[in-house]
C-alpha cells in the first residue's frame, strides 16, 4: 500500500510538473513573439527594387537595431541600420537593387532595445564648465558624418546592448572642442586623432582597426 500510494504521489507530482512545463513553454512561446511583434520589416517590390519599412506596432517610440545579409544587390548591405520609429509609425530603412543576371536573396537580424540609457545631454550653444562631471561613468562616442567605421561602432555598442551616446562633431563642433579640451593632457605628440574617437568611462579610444576588439574592451567596463 505504501509502495502504491507513492507511486500514486510521484506519478501525480510529474503530472504537475509536466503541466507546468507545458504552461511555462507557451508563456515563453507568446512572450518571444511579443517581443518579436513589437516591430514588423515589410517588403514593397517594385521592379528590380526592393523597398523594406520597419513598423512599430507599439504606443512608446523604440530603439531599433537592423543588420542586413544581402547577395545580388547594388547596394552593399553590410551596413547596420540604427533608428528611433516613433509609436505605430512605419519608416523606410533601406531600397536595394538587384543586379543583373544574378539571384538575389538577403536576411537580417532585428533587435528592439528598451534598455539605453539616453540621460546623457550635452548643450552645444552653452560652453559646459564641468565636462568631466557630465561624461563620468559615461561612454560616449564622438563620430563625423560619412564615417562608417563611427556607424558600426554605435550599431553594434547598440547591438550588445552598451549604454552609450553619439554625437556628431559635424552637427555639433562646440561639444567636439570641450571634449579635446577635457582631454588634452591625454594627447601626446605622437598621437594620431582618428574617428570615432570613444570616451571610454575613463580613458580615451582613438579611433578602431578591429571593431570586435574594440567592442569587447569597451564591455569590460559595462
Amino acid at each position: 500500500m505504501i509502495c502504491v500510494t507513492k507511486i500514486g504521489i510521484l506519478s501525480s507530482f510529474f503530472g504537475m510538473n509536466r503541466q507546468l512545463i507545458l504552461f511555462f513553454t507557451l508563456f515563453m512561446y507568446v512572450l518571444g513573439f511579443s517581443q518579436q511583434d513589437k516591430v514588423v520589416v515589410t517588403e514593397k517590390k517594385n521592379g528590380k527594387r526592393v523597398v523594406l519599412m520597419a513598423e512599430n506596432k507599439t504606443a512608446d517610440t523604440l530603439n531599433v537595431f537592423i543588420m542586413l545579409t544581402a547577395q545580388g544587390y547594388r547596394r552593399s548591405a553590410d551596413r547596420p541600420v540604427v533608428m528611433n520609429i516613433p509609436p505605430h509609425k512605419k519608416v523606410h530603412v533601406m531600397t536595394l537593387i538587384e543586379m543583373e543576371d544574378q539571384e538575389s536573396s538577403y536576411t537580417y537580424n532585428l533587435i528592439v532595445n528598451e534598455n539605453l540609457d539616453n540621460s546623457l545631454t550635452l548643450e552645444p550653444e552653452e560652453e559646459v564648465v564641468d565636462i568631466e562631471n557630465v561624461l563620468k561613468d559615461k561612454v560616449v562616442v564622438f563620430s563625423k558624418t560619412d564615417c562608417k567605421k563611427c556607424d558600426n561602432l554605435s550599431a553594434f555598442l547598440f547591438r550588445d546592448q552598451i549604454n552609450h551616446r553619439n554625437f556628431n562633431i559635424d552637427e555639433d563642433p562646440k561639444l567636439y572642442r570641450q571634449f579635446m579640451n577635457f582631454i588634452d593632457k591625454e594627447l601626446q605628440e605622437t598621437t594620431k586623432i582618428r574617428f570615432p574617437v570613444i570616451w571610454n568611462k575613463t580613458y580615451t579610444i582613438f579611433g578602431y582597426d578591429d571593431l570586435e576588439k574594440t567592442i569587447e574592451e569597451i564591455s569590460k567596463n559595462n
